[in-house]
């Protein structure tokens, strides 16, 4: 891993505890809300003996990494330390700072803010390689020991603990709780793919040599050629493939069908595209007639 990789690693890993932190310490703990895994655990215990949610974070995902060595690896440690450690100092030190002056607590501003914060923080670790520790660890080792799938132990860990949660707060909070789940899924999820969506189309054309000329010279998208065959009477034709970004979509279109209003042209939205041109720079290739 170079310095530059290494760096940006380093800042979405910071970056992505610091917010997850703060949208615990300033809407979920004070508007009494549900979350799971090893946070939920910690509020838990807050709400019923007032023990300090950073600390109880701290150690259990000091023992799940502990766990974690002897059942999985030093290298599965050493690429979950970060997390499991910044995420409950962050904790920490945001619980020294007057967020309830600060912040608005209408409940509905509350949902909505918890949402955004926790879901950018977790999709921004994601998305870098990395985890806040807690219930992705306590996967990782179930799925070495049980070979039960990482995905299903999650789950079950962060909804178990989360349906614990509601049982101590009171039926407004846990459908706010259920609002606030959602949001949190769905920026996540929106984090996580941001800037790396892009359009997929197939282009199925008696007029292909056009096509591609066009897309290569005019719009500079790169172009493979696939070998295809008609259902019907079976001829032999080539098929374009591109992958474009969405602001293309429409200048793209526009042009296959000046070339031939008949093409059969299909758009799909792919969540990730990596490689040359994409996540790596773009090399200039020389043009070659057909």
């Amino acid at each position: 891993m170079n310095w530059k990789r290494r760096l940006h690693m380093l800042w979405g890993v910071a970056a992505g505890n610091a917010l997850l932190a703060l949208g615990v310490n300033a809407f979920y703990l004070p508007n009494g809300l549900a979350v799971g895994g090893s946070t939920g655990v910690g509020i838990i215990l807050y709400r019923l003996w007032g023990l300090d949610p950073s600390m109880t974070v701290l150690v259990i995902n000091t023992a799940l990494l502990v766990l974690g060595w002897l059942v999985v690896g030093k290298e599965f440690v050493v690429s979950s330390v970060l997390g499991s450690y910044l995420y409950p100092m962050f904790l920490k030190l945001f619980q020294g700072l007057p967020l309830d002056r600060l912040l608005p607590r209408d409940p509905a501003v509350s949902v909505l803010c918890a949402g955004l914060l926790v879901g950018a923080g977790v999709g921004l670790t994601l998305r870098v390689g990395s985890s806040t520790g807690g219930s992705d660890t306590l996967a990782v080792i179930c799925n070495r020991v049980f070979h039960v799938p990482v995905l299903a132990v999650k789950v079950a860990a962060d909804y178990g603990v989360m349906l614990l949660s509601i049982l101590l707060v009171s039926p407004d909070s846990a459908v706010y709780s259920l609002l606030a789940l959602g949001i949190e899924t769905v920026v996540m999820n929106r984090v996580m793919l941001l800037g790396r969506s892009q359009l997929q189309l197939l282009v199925i054309t008696g007029r292909h040599e056009e096509v591609r000329e066009m897309l290569l010279r005019e719009l500079e998208t790169g172009v493979t050629m696939l070998q295809g065959e008609t259902g019907l009477r079976r001829d032999g034709t080539q098929v374009v493939l591109c992958v474009i970004p969405n602001k293309k979509l429409y200048a793209v279109k526009e042009r296959i069908h000046s070339i031939d209003p008949g093409a059969f042209v299909t758009v799909a939205e792919v969540k990730e595209v990596r490689g040359q041109g994409f996540s790596l720079d773009r090399v200039p290739q020389p043009m070659t007639d057909p």
